[in-house]
Parts: structure tokens; C-alpha cells; sequence
């Protein structure tokens, strides 16, 4: 985003060698520290924690892509796919 550590952490509330310290990875994140990084800068929770967007999901954009009369029957072959793996 280009902005300095003191720029960054203005909008966190938190001091600028807070922020070093956790840009640095000399500080640990605390989930809600990490919610609020996502909210104000406009950042997308999933990508944040696991590298991916949701919409890197080929199941996900599989379902978004199917017609609405489509979707039951797709949603119901999930559902006894997820009970077969529970068994």
C-alpha cells in the first residue's frame, strides 16, 4: 500500500513501533488486532489467514456460476457427500 509504519498505524490505533514489531514478526497478532488490520485497510479476511481468496475456490465458483434452479440439487450432493465423509 505504500504507506510508512507511522502512516499504518495511525488508522490501528497503535504505535508506529507496535506496528514494526508486528511487521517485523517481533510481536505476535491477536485475532482481534488482525480483524481490525483487515477493516481498515480494506483487506480481505480469508487472504490474510490462508493466502487465498474464496473466490480462488473452484467448488465456490463452480456454484456461483450455476443457475438458481440448479443450486438445490447442487446443495443436496453436497449435503450427502458431507454425510458419507462423517461415516
Amino acid at each position: 500500500m505504500k504507506l510508512t509504519q507511522e502512516k499504518a498505524a495511525e488508522p490501528m490505533d497503535i504505535s508506529r513501533t507496535h506496528y514494526r514489531n508486528l511487521e517485523w514478526g517481533r510481536a505476535n497478532v491477536s485475532l482481534n488486532m488482525l480483524m481490525r488490520i483487515c477493516e481498515r485497510f480494506d483487506l480481505d479476511q480469508t487472504f490474510v489467514l490462508t493466502g487465498r481468496n474464496i473466490g480462488m475456490n473452484p467448488i465456490i465458483d463452480f456454484y456461483n456460476g450455476l443457475p438458481e434452479e440448479k443450486r438445490e440439487f447442487f446443495e443436496r450432493a453436497m449435503y450427502y457427500l458431507d454425510q458419507l465423509y462423517e461415516q
